[in-house]
């Protein structure tokens, strides 16, 4: 076989497999790859899989309630302290969480969309998502007088941050 026929088959074999590629946290090295591109109408985020994508429904439902379960994705050390309780409480009561936006530099911020006095830029800021059920949490994150800015991204990502009361 030649160069040119084995180029060939190799191409048609990755078009073959691109459908079984459809879902993006499935990868190869679920440890090291890349998980997902995720694009919304403001935001790019970019993260790495979590140890909760790894985990099954059944598995996640068996995780002791009442105990916050949290991945930092992003640089935690900056993050307020009350953000951080505010994703201690979220984790306890609606399930595992994984945080994957926090601080940002000006470069990165305007490279996904970020707004120009974004709180991610001073760390004030900070994007989860939620790995169990979410009803009623938007309700529950606005009673939470430490939440400032909160928003919920049509790609399931939730937002808070720590300026004025606020949602868009």
């Amino acid at each position: 076989m030649t160069r040119t026929p084995l180029a060939a088959a190799a191409v048609a074999i990755a078009f073959a497999a691109a459908p079984a590629l459809a879902n993006p946290l499935m990868t190869a090295d679920p440890v090291r790859a890349l998980a997902a591109h995720d694009f919304d109408d403001e935001h790019a985020h970019l993260w790495f899989e979590s140890r909760f994508d790894r985990m099954s429904q059944a598995e996640l439902a068996a995780l002791p309630r009442g105990k916050a379960h949290i991945a930092w994705n992003a640089p935690s050390s900056c993050v307020p302290g009350r953000l951080k309780a505010v994703l201690n409480r979220v984790s306890r009561t609606f399930g595992p969480i994984t945080v994957n936006s926090s601080v940002r530099s000006s470069a990165k911020n305007r490279k996904v969309g970020g707004r120009k006095r974004s709180y991610h830029l001073s760390c004030q800021a900070v994007d989860f998502r939620v790995h169990g059920g979410t009803k009623g949490m938007m309700g529950w994150l606005a009673r939470q007088g430490d939440v400032g800015g909160l928003h919920r991204y049509p790609s399931g990502f939730y937002h808070i941050d720590t300026g004025p009361r606020r949602s868009w």
